[in-house]
């Protein structure tokens, strides 16, 4: 249960989690697909009490260079993680994430972008 230890680690130090909008609809998207509406639901409640950060409009420019520039080097990205990444970025805050893969291509564009993978044991 290494995600359960590092999330009520985060908690203890932070008090509330920090994510972006952008992720929320990711998550609902993905929910609303398996047609998990009962799983949703308690997903909701719980975003309700942390801290969504809206993307500014210096984010969806970032996002877009970051986008154009991986897909120069060979790499076709998402919207929604350039932009997730973008509002990282600009907070100084590391991503936690399970999609290493696609936030590493992020980083060979030249992003100072910071991963955490909570689901590897800490080194």
């Amino acid at each position: 249960m290494v995600v359960a230890d590092y999330a009520a680690y985060y908690a203890k130090e932070h008090g509330v989690f920090t994510f972006t909008s952008v992720t929320v609809y990711e998550i609902v998207y993905g929910l609303e697909l398996k047609s998990a509406h009962s799983e949703l639901w308690k997903v909701m409640a719980w975003l309700n009490q942390n801290d969504p950060v809206t993307p500014v409009g210096a984010d969806y420019t970032a996002a877009a260079t970051i986008r154009a520039t991986a897909r120069k080097q060979g790499f076709v990205l998402e919207l929604p993680d350039c932009r997730i990444a973008a509002v990282a970025v600009r907070l100084d805050r590391p991503l936690v994430t399970g999609n290493t893969d696609d936030f590493r291509a992020i980083q060979k564009t030249g992003v100072a972008l910071r991963l955490e993978n909570w689901r590897e044991p800490k080194a």
